[in-house]
């Protein structure tokens, strides 16, 4: 093992900074029936104890914020996306038109950003956080497609 922990999970620790900044320690901790002088241990890469899996989704379920977990997956090349409980497009066009839109949004705003050259950290998880939205209108698109033709296919079977 190395001595350096500088350089290790740069991703998770980017994301344990962003959590420890958005929000305050003190109502987090008590909301997860922990002290906030642990929990600021936890976050604190040079002392010996580390948030757990079981920190992480109390976490989660206290303040609704995916930062930590996307952090982690993204130190293992994976991502999770959260499918929201949004009211759906009319129709599964529309929803596919809506997307594309989304998608050619994203694009126009990282075009912009790296002709710029430099990006603010702010920047960043604004643009990541759009694309994790359209990720997730994503899912809905690919959760409804399958559900409507998976409903059609035992009818269609009787019909033969």
């Amino acid at each position: 093992m190395s001595d350096n922990h500088t350089n290790l999970h740069p991703y998770y620790r980017a994301a344990c900074a962003s959590f420890v900044e958005q929000h305050n320690m003190e109502s987090v901790a008590a909301s997860i029936g922990m002290s906030s002088h642990v929990l600021r241990n936890k976050f604190n890469q040079a002392q010996k104890h580390k948030l757990s899996g079981d920190d992480l989704v109390a976490l989660y379920h206290a303040t609704h914020d995916e930062t930590l977990l996307d952090g982690l997956l993204f130190e293992c090349g994976l991502t999770a996306i959260a499918i929201p409980c949004t009211e759906r497009a009319p129709s599964l066009p529309h929803q596919a038109i809506g997307l594309n839109a989304a998608v050619a949004t994203i694009g126009q705003r990282a075009l912009e950003l790296t002709e710029r050259g430099r990006i603010t950290r702010t920047e960043r998880n604004s643009l990541v956080s759009v694309a994790t939205a359209a990720m997730g209108s994503l899912a809905i698109l690919i959760h409804d497609v399958e559900q409507r033709f998976q409903a059609v296919s035992p009818l269609a079977a009787l019909a033969m």
